[in-house]
C-alpha cells in the first residue's frame, strides 16, 4: 500500500467503471489488432461481507485506466473496464467470470482475491486469457497454470509477515483466533511455523470459529484463560464487532491483536470502531516502497477522488495489474490471450530498463528497449510459479479514521523468516 491506506469508493467512480465491451477485432502486423476499445475485465466480490475487497480492486484498476488512455491508450485504443461480482463464492463466480468473457470480450482480467480463483482458473485457462489474480491461497504457491499470475505475495507470506511484526515487537506468546471461512484457513500455519521458527509459543490456537453468531463468550473465555501475549485474526466484520465486543467486557480488550490485510478495510474497523482499532489493533498487509510508481499512483488518485480520500488497502495491486497486462499487449502487439501471456515477463522482469509509469515504459517499448516494469505495490518479477514478492506493513488506525504506516517488513526479512 502507498502511504495511507484506504477509503470508499465514491459513487461516482463506481459508476463510471461500468465501460463498454471491446470492439471488434482484426488481424494485423505482429498479431490481433483492436479496432475498437481494448476491454479489461475486474473480477470480484462486490456483495457480501468482504465487498470492501471489490471496492479497492475497482479503484486500483480505474487510476490505472485513466493513466493509460492519457498517455495514448493500449495499441493506441482506449482501456474500458468492465467488471463481475463473484459474492466471494466459488459457485456465484463461474457465471461471472463467463458474462465478462462473453459479453465483455476482455483481453485479459483482474482479480478475484479469495477462493473463488479455484473455480476461475480452469476457465480462464480454457479460455486462454491472463488473468492477474491476488488471491493469497497457498495451493498457488506452486502454480502450475501458465495463464495465472498472481501479483500480490501468498498469504503465506502474509502469515509470515504477521509472525515477524509480533516477534519483532516482544511478544512471544501468541493466540489464534481464526473464523472457519475457507480464505481464512491459509494463514494459521504460515504464523505457526514462522512463529516457532522465530522461537515463540503459541498458547492456544481457534481456527474454526462460526460466523454470524450473537456471542463467542466460551471462544474468548478459552483466549484469555491461555494467557497469550498477543492474539492474531481474521474474521468477517460482523463477528469482529461481536468478538471485540465480547473481550472487552471480559479484559477490556487487554491483548493486542495482529490481523490480516481484511481486518484493515472500513466495514471491519467501523464494526469494532476505530478507537478500538487504534488502541488495540494492527493490520498486516502488502505495502510499497516509495519511489517514482508510488508518486505516480497517488497523483493520478488525488486528481480523481480529490479531498481527503486515501486510496483503499490494496488498490495499487490492481493498479499495477491492469498497467502490466497494458505494458504486455503493448510489448506482444497483439491482443490475442496466448500472445500477450508470453509477454508478461518481457516487460516486468529484470534484466531491463526499470521504468516507473506507464508512459514512460510505453515510449521506452516504443524504442525497442527491453523495459522492467516497477511498480506502485512494488517490483512484479514473477518467479517460474507466476509468484511475487514484496514489502509488509504494519498499520494502525488513527483517531482521525487513517491507516498510518508503523513499521515496514522487508522482502529480505521476510524471505530470512519463512519457514
Amino acid at each position: 500500500m502507498v502511504g495511507t491506506a484506504r477509503r470508499r469508493l465514491t459513487g461516482v467512480a463506481a459508476a463510471a467503471l461500468l465501460l463498454a465491451a471491446c470492439g471488434s477485432t482484426s488481424s494485423g502486423t505482429g498479431g490481433k489488432q483492436p479496432t475498437g476499445p481494448v476491454s479489461m475485465g475486474v473480477l470480484s466480490c462486490f456483495t457480501g461481507s468482504l465487498a470492501s475487497l471489490g471496492q479497492a480492486m475497482l479503484q486500483g484498476s480505474q487510476v490505472a485506466q485513466k493513466a493509460i488512455n492519457d498517455a495514448g491508450g493500449i495499441l493506441g485504443k482506449q482501456l474500458n473496464l468492465s467488471h463481475a461480482d463473484t459474492q466471494c463464492d466459488e459457485a456465484d463466480s463461474v457465471p461471472a467470470v463467463r458474462k465478462l468473457l462473453a459479453d465483455s470480450n476482455v483481453v485479459g482480467i483482474i482479480g478475484p482475491e479469495t477462493q473463488e480463483i479455484n473455480a476461475v482458473s480452469p476457465i480462464v485457462t480454457a479460455s486462454k486469457i491472463p488473468d492477474q489474480f491476488q488471491g493469497g491461497s497457498t495451493a498457488f504457491d506452486h502454480n502450475a497454470k501458465v495463464y495465472l499470475w498472481r501479483d500480490s505475495p501468498s498469504d503465506s507470506q502474509l502469515g509470515v509477515a504477521m509472525a515477524l511484526y509480533a516477534y519483532k515487537k516482544g511478544y512471544r506468546s501468541a493466540g489464534l483466533l481464526f473464523y472457519s471461512d475457507i480464505a481464512a484457513q491459509t494463514f494459521s500455519d504460515p504464523i505457526t511455523a514462522t512463529w516457532q521458527k522465530l522461537g515463540g509459543t503459541i498458547a492456544i490456537r481457534i481456527t474454526d470459529l462460526a460466523p454470524g453468531q450473537t456471542s463467542y463468550r466460551t471462544q474468548v473465555q478459552r483466549v484469555i484463560a491461555a494467557h497469550p501475549d498477543v492474539i492474531f485474526t481474521q474474521t468477517d466484520a460482523p463477528t469482529a464487532g461481536v468478538l471485540f465486543s465480547n473481550f472487552k467486557s471480559f479484559n477490556n480488550l487487554a491483548i493486542p491483536f495482529v490481523g490480516t490485510d481484511v481486518t484493515g478495510g472500513d466495514d471491519y474497523l467501523k464494526a469494532i470502531t476505530y478507537p478500538v482499532a487504534n488502541a488495540h489493533l494492527i493490520s498486516v498487509y502488502g505495502t510499497s516502497v516509495s519511489g517514482a510508481a508510488a508518486d505516480e499512483f497517488m497523483k493520478i488518485f488525488t486528481a480523481m477522488f480529490p479531498g481527503p480520500n486515501q486510496p483503499l488497502a490494496n488498490a495499487n495491486y490492481a493498479y499495477d495489474a491492469v498497467i502490466s497486462q497494458a505494458l504486455a499487449v503493448d510489448k506482444a502487439n497483439s491482443i490475442d490471450g496466448t500472445d500477450i501471456n508470453n509477454a508478461m515477463t518481457q516487460v516486468t522482469n529484470p534484466p531491463g530498463t526499470a521504468c516507473y509509469t506507464y508512459k514512460t515504459c510505453l515510449d521506452l517499448l516504443k524504442a525497442g528497449t527491453k523495459i522492467n516494469y516497477e511498480g506502485a505495490s512494488g517490483d512484479l518479477n514473477y518467479n517460474n510459479y507466476h509468484n511475487v514478492f514484496g514489502p509488509y506493513g504494519a498499520w494502525q488506525e488513527t483517531l482521525a479514521g487513517q491507516q498510518q504506516l508503523v513499521q515496514t517488513m522487508t522482502a529480505a526479512e521476510l524471505g530470512a523468516a519463512t519457514p
